[in-house]
């Protein structure tokens, strides 16, 4: 095992939504009105454009920043639309929506150097219950690269190089005032470090959360066994645009942020973490 490691950490890429992820090169079965069966490939929309184009530079981001060094690659839920939101579907076929994931995860297989991936269980909504995405994605994916490690589940607590990191999709959100953004992350996390503490267990250092497709951290110092230690709370960014629900979800919030988040491991100890990340203003600027 390399002395140093890159974790990298992404969330809620909704593949199957005309807004979330897709991968150009997918191609998806049909039949035709004569019943024979046909191949076909879902036209990117413009906002499925930029976001593929960005997430292929973040990858390029993370090869880049690992120069070599072994890469784990953390997948925080939701990597699917699901069937209860029905609004822009790019297919009314679950399959099709497992399909686009597994693909817009391939790519990470094509270097030797990603060596483990995890796929944390998301939504039930969007994920067809019981963590169903990711258990199907996960197994393609494994099937692809038996060579590496790649497994599904809800909520971990992996040690990755001595930095011991908990992660799940569920967790609190950004807050809801500028001047409130990051209080209830901070609750939290000082929470679950109290719980372990309280247990005679030693707090994860890092904790990854989702689902509010929003890049926010935040860190604290609490004083354990005579000593003050940093811990780290990551709430991750999304690979999808905003659609009706978003819309009224976040109360009509505009700004929005795509992007991963990686993490520099070496000796035990978290060197940096390096964000990868954009913001767009969706908002329509006229003058009238």
């Amino acid at each position: 095992m390399s002395a140093r490691r890159i974790l990298v950490l992404l969330s809620d890429l909704h593949c199957g939504n005309q807004l979330g992820q897709l991968n150009p090169e997918t191609v998806l079965e049909r039949e035709d009105p004569e019943g024979n069966l046909e191949r076909w490939q879902p036209q990117p929309t413009k906002t499925q454009e930029y976001l593929w184009a960005l997430y292929r530079s973040h990858i390029d981001n993370v090869i880049e920043l690992a120069a070599g060094d072994e890469i784990v690659v953390l997948v925080n839920g939701d990597i699917t639309q699901g069937m209860k939101y029905l609004s822009l579907l790019v297919s009314t076929v679950p399959l099709d929506q497992l399909i686009i994931a597994r693909d817009c995860l391939t790519p990470w297989l094509a270097y030797p150097n990603v060596t483990v991936m995890r796929l944390a269980r998301g939504t039930a909504s969007h994920v067809f219950g019981e963590g169903s995405s990711e258990r199907v994605v996960s197994l393609w994916l494994q099937d692809l690269a038996p060579e590496k490690d790649i497994r599904s589940l809800y909520h971990g607590l992996a040690d990755v190089s001595g930095v011991s990191v908990d992660y799940a999709h569920h967790g609190p959100g950004p807050g809801i005032r500028d001047w409130t953004q990051g209080n209830q992350l901070r609750y939290y996390l000082k929470s679950l470090v109290a719980t372990e503490v309280k247990r005679g267990r030693d707090p994860a250092r890092l904790v990854v959360r989702g689902h509010y497709h929003r890049f926010w951290p935040e860190t604290i110092h609490e004083e354990i066994g005579g000593r003050f230690r940093q811990f780290d709370i990551v709430l991750l960014p999304s690979y999808c645009g905003m659609g009706d629900h978003g819309h009224q979800a976040t109360r009509s919030q505009y700004l929005q942020q795509h992007g991963l988040v990686c993490v520099e491991i070496a000796y035990g100890q978290i060197v940096e973490i390096h964000p990868f990340v954009e913001t767009l203003d969706l908002r329509t600027k006229e003058t009238l």
